[in-house]
């Protein structure tokens, strides 16, 4: 009986919270005291003193740290692109460790692409100087000529320019690209016409066809797509943001419309940007953010690094760190994993070794040849070498190779 009596009172439901001195344990139940429980409890048990509530207690996904290595984990995982980018999604992934963000965009490099495979592509300056916009970090513009010295030509002949694209398919280029120093296109009819005999004869060498001739409305487009143009180029440079510091003959949303009429008349859009103009890393994500949103993703994106020509107005700038690049092209494969990285101006002064690293990342698309407009290029002999030693292969025309199968 007396056992009995002891157990007996601790079957029975405690008629109010047990207490250790003053403070009350959690409910078993949960570790997080809302304020409408503890106000509840305070009404039941009126001369208990109240409790102070904890506050909560953070979650694996509400630290940055995690919350920022779940959207690069989630973007590596992808099967197919997506336009719906935030700019606070693309600074996570681009302020990632660089090592790893390095790792990582090479993984769904390899679901997209064949890691072996890059792009050759030979730019031509078919009409030189004479440009009346102001970009801050082009020799071409009129407006730095006295401090540049460079001339103005006038539009090449269309043969010469066939006979270059002939010399650069024969040097395994695939991709002949032509650009002309112009504002736009308006009341250049005759030159449209000698533009669109170009494409037909560069598309007849069984090589693509990329031209650069400033703004062009949609009867434009529709003409060039007409003579077989495959892709059509026109940067946006940077973020929208720092856009006027660099530009002011041209507003930001002239060239999305560009864009816009490109991809309506059915031609690839190819945009890109300039690094090292004096942009912070913000402008770099704005710079991504824009053609990652864009309604279709840009079929190539070429990353410049500024080539600084004294007379204009950025001549004096610094190189670009190669790590920005890196991590630029490293964000820009991890967000829009089936668009052809082309490593564009900039690329005459990084190592072998730098440029590997690019590839890693990767970037599958260089300039080759003797000239990028009015900058220096890499050659021919020299790519081919790098080629050897990487393990790397010429990207056919027209048609990617499937990634391997894994």
């Amino acid at each position: 009986m007396k056992s009995a009596h002891l157990v007996r009172p601790l079957a029975r439901p405690l008629s109010r919270p047990a207490r250790y001195g003053r403070l009350r344990p959690f409910n078993t139940a949960s570790s997080r005291t809302s304020a409408a429980v503890a106000a509840t409890v305070q009404q039941e048990y009126p001369h208990q003193s109240p409790l102070p509530i904890p506050s909560n207690i953070p979650l694996a996904h509400d630290n940055p740290v995690s919350r920022d290595k779940a959207i690069l984990h989630d973007a590596v995982s992808a099967t197919r692109p997506r336009n719906d980018w935030t700019r606070d999604e693309i600074a996570a992934i681009y302020n990632h460790p660089l090592m790893d963000l390095v790792h990582q965009a090479g993984i769904i490099h390899r679901r997209f692409h064949n890691p072996a495979e890059v792009q050759l592509c030979t730019l031509m300056n078919i009409k030189t100087g004479g440009c009346t916009e102001d970009c801050s970090y082009c020799a071409q513009s009129t407006r730095y000529q006295k401090g540049t010295g460079l001339q103005a030509k006038k539009v090449e002949t269309v043969e010469s320019v066939l006979e270059a694209a002939r010399e650069a398919r024969a040097n395994g280029s695939t991709r002949f690209c032509m650009g002309a120093a112009w504002r736009d296109m308006r009341g250049r009819k005759n030159s449209l016409r000698n533009i669109s005999d170009m494409i037909r004869g560069v598309r007849a060498l069984g090589m693509e066809a990329c031209v650069t001739l400033g703004m062009i409305d949609g009867e434009q487009a529709k003409e060039l797509k007409a003579a077989g143009l495959t892709a059509y180029n026109h940067n946006v440079d940077t973020s929208r943001e720092f856009y006027p510091s660099v530009i002011s003959t041209r507003t930001y949303d002239e060239r999305l419309q560009t864009l816009g009429h490109v991809r309506d008349a059915g031609i690839n859009v190819c945009s890109g940007g300039i690094l090292g103009l004096g942009e912070e890393t913000t402008d770099r994500v704005g710079l991504l953010h824009t053609v990652s949103t864009l309604p279709s993703h840009p079929e190539s994106f070429p990353v410049n690094a500024l080539v600084p020509i004294k007379g204009t107005p950025l001549g004096d700038r610094p190189p670009l760190d190669f790590t920005e690049m890196l991590r630029t092209i490293a964000t820009a494969r991890t967000i829009m994993p089936a668009t052809i990285i082309r490593i564009a101006a900039g690329r005459k002064t990084m190592p072998e070794e730098q440029q590997a690293l690019c590839f890693m990342a990767g970037a599958n698309a260089i300039f080759t040849g003797d000239k990028m407009l009015t900058t220096e290029c890499n050659g021919w002999d020299e790519d081919k070498a790098m080629f050897d030693r990487w393990g790397l292969e010429p990207m056919k025309s027209f048609d990617k190779s499937p990634p391997p199968a894994s």
